[in-house]
C-alpha cells in the first residue's frame, strides 16, 4: 500500500527525528555506482526504518590496517566486517573493540535471530556475551567431488553420492588407462582425514591436513583429543597410494600454482567441499559441464560461521540505529538485493521473480562480497543458479552435525614458538607424502620432528583450555 509522507516521517521512535547515518565498514573494491545507489537505497531505508546507510568500501590489502587504526584511534564508526581470517575477531575483542549486542539483538535483532540456527550465534559468544552477528551462507563441510559429465558419461560413472571417497577409485583408474593427457584429480582438501576429524588446531604451512597438530573423532561426542600425527597418518598413507596409482600429477612435489591447468579443464574429478548448485558454478566457471557428486556426512566445525561476520564498534554513537539497518538487510530481500546488485534497470536486468542477469560493466556489483553483507538467502540468483539453491543450502546447514566444541576458540598465545617450530615441520613434509618410496619411514621421520617441535606442549594448552571454557559454560 501507498504510505503518505506522513507515515514516512513518523517511526516508531515517536515524532519526525531526523534520520541517523549508520556508517558500515567493509572491505572490496569501490564501485563507481555507490553514491547513485545509496541514495536510492536510503530512501527505502528512511521510510522503513528512518535510518542511512553509508557504506565504507576499502581495499581488502589495507583493510586490517585501516581497521586497527580507526578501533585504536578511538574513531566513531558503526558496523564492521570482521572474521577468523581478515580484521581478527580474536584480536579485536582482545582491545575491547567490539560493542555486546545481546540486547540490542533481543529488541532490534529479532528478525535476525528467526532467520538463523539456533548454534550459529556460538562463533560470537564470548564468556556468555554476544559481540557479532555471523553472516549466513554454506557453513557446514561435506565434502564433495566435482566431475566433468563427458567423462563420467563415456566411462558410465552414474553415483549422485558416495558413502566413501574409496568409492571413485574404479573411475580414476580408467582415466589412468585411458586418457594419459589428462590429471584425474585435482585434490583441494583431504578426504580420509576430512571425513574422520575435525582439525582443532593447525600450524600454518601445512598443505590440506598436513598442518594439523591437535584434532578430535568427529563420532567422538565427549571429543577427546588426539594428537595430529596420529589423525593425518591414514591421509599420508591415501595420498601416497593415490600417487603411486597415477591419480596425481607426478610433478605433485614442485608444482606451485596449477591454475592454468584448472582453467584448461585438465583435471577431470575436483575434490573439494561440497555445496549445493557446486555443479551449475563450475560449469559456468569453467565452460564445460560439470556434475557434483557429494559424499555422505556433513559437520558444523567449532568455528564455522566465524568466516564471515559482522560486529558493532565500541566507539558506535548510534548503537539501536546499527542493529535496525543490519536486522533490515539481514532480513528484507529488498534492501538486501539493492545493496548487492545495485538498480534495477541501471546495475541488472530481472529474467524472472529471483533471477537476474547483472548488466556488464554498469557500475555496481558486489555480488562477489554477497557472502559478508547479511544473509545470502535472500538474494537473487545469478546465471547458472537455480532456484531453491538457497533453501537447499540453508536445510545442509541446518541438518549438519554440530560439534562438540562448538564456539570454542583456542588461543595461541601461551605456545607461539611451538607452533611455529611445527609449521617449519609442516612446510619441510609437505608434499613429500606423495613421493617417497617409504611412507613407514617418511611417516615416522615427521612424526618424531613433530614431537620435538612441541607437540605433547601444545596439546595440553589446548586441553587445558577447553577445560576452563567447559567449566565456565556449566
Amino acid at each position: 500500500a501507498a504510505r503518505s509522507e506522513d507515515d514516512a516521517a513518523s517511526t516508531k521512535d515517536g515524532g519526525s527525528e531526523e534520520a541517523v547515518t549508520v556508517t558500515w565498514c567493509v572491505f572490496g573494491d569501490k564501485k563507481e555506482d555507490l553514491d547513485m545507489v545509496m541514495e536510492d537505497l536510503n530512501k527505502k531505508l528512511v521510510e522503513k526504518i528512518n535510518v542511512k546507510l553509508n557504506l565504507e568500501v576499502i581495499p581488502q590489502g589495507e583493510y586490517n590496517d585501516k581497521m586497527r587504526l580507526k578501533s585504536t584511534a578511538g574513531e566513531d564508526y558503526d558496523l564492521v566486517f570482521t572474521s577468523n581470517w581478515l580484521n581478527s575477531f580474536s584480536d579485536n575483542m582482545s582491545r575491547e573493540a567490539f560493542l555486546p549486542i545481546g540486547d540490542l539483538l533481543d529488541e532490534y535483532g529479532q528478525d535476525i535471530k528467526a532467520a538463523m540456527p539456533e548454534w550459529l550465534l556460538d562463533v560470537a559468544t564470548v564468556d556468555g556475551e554476544v559481540y557479532a552477528v555471523p553472516n549466513q551462507q554454506i557453513i557446514a563441510r561435506q565434502l564433495g567431488v566435482a566431475i566433468q559429465k563427458e567423462y563420467a558419461d563415456k566411462y558410465g560413472f552414474d553415483k549422485t553420492s558416495l558413502s566413501d571417497i574409496s568409492e571413485l577409485e574404479p573411475f580414476l583408474d580408467q582415466i589412468v588407462q585411458n586418457e594419459p593427457n589428462m590429471f584425474p584429480i585435482d585434490e583441494r582438501v583431504s578426504p580420509v582425514f576430512e571425513k574422520k576429524y575435525e582439525d582443532v588446531v593447525s600450524a600454518s604451512g601445512g598443505n590440506g591436513s598436513t598442518g594439523v597438530v591437535v584434532a578430535v573423532d568427529k563420532e567422538d561426542a565427549e571429543a577427546k583429543l588426539l594428537n595430529g600425527n596420529e589423525a593425518v597418518e591414514e591421509q599420508l598413507r591415501k595420498d601416497n597410494e593415490w600417487y603411486q596409482k597415477g591419480y596425481i600429477r607426478k610433478d605433485i612435489a614442485t608444482v606451485m600454482d596449477n591454475t592454468a591447468d584448472v582453467k584448461a579443464n585438465r583435471y577431470v574429478c575436483t575434490l573439494s567441499s561440497y555445496k549445493p548448485g557446486w555443479d551449475a558454478e563450475m560449469t559456468q566457471r569453467q565452460g564445460v559441464e560439470y556434475i557434483a557428486v557429494p559424499i555422505e556426512g556433513t559437520y558444523i566445525k567449532a568455528q564455522s560461521g566465524s568466516e564471515t561476520m559482522t560486529a558493532i564498534n565500541v566507539n558506535s554513537k548510534h548503537p539501536e540505529e546499527a542493529m535496525k539497518l543490519l536486522n533490515a538487510v539481514y532480513t528484507d530481500p529488498e534492501i538486501y538485493n539493492e545493496l548487492v546488485f545495485g538498480i534495477e534497470g541501471e546495475h541488472y536486468t530481472k529474467t524472472d521473480d529471483n533471477s537476474i542477469e547483472p548488466i556488464e560493466d554498469s557500475g555496481y556489483d558486489f555480488s562477489a562480497y554477497a557472502w559478508m553483507l547479511g544473509n545470502q538467502f535472500n538474494a537473487f540468483y545469478l546465471p547458472g543458479q537455480e532456484d531453491g539453491l538457497w533453501e537447499a543450502t540453508d536445510t545442509l546447514n541446518r541438518e549438519a552435525e554440530v560439534s562438540p566444541l562448538r564456539g570454542f576458540v583456542f588461543d595461541p598465545s601461551n605456545v607461539q614458538s611451538e607452533l611455529a617450530q611445527m609449521s617449519s615441520v609442516a612446510k619441510e613434509y609437505n608434499n613429500g607424502q606423495y613421493t617417497t618410496d617409504d611412507i613407514d619411514a617418511y611417516i615416522e621421520e615427521r612424526n618424531e620432528k613433530m614431537e620435538q617441535a612441541g607437540l605433547q606442549t601444545v596439546m595440553d594448552e589446548v586441553q587445558r583450555q577447553i577445560d576452563e571454557w567447559r567449566a565456565s559454560a556449566e
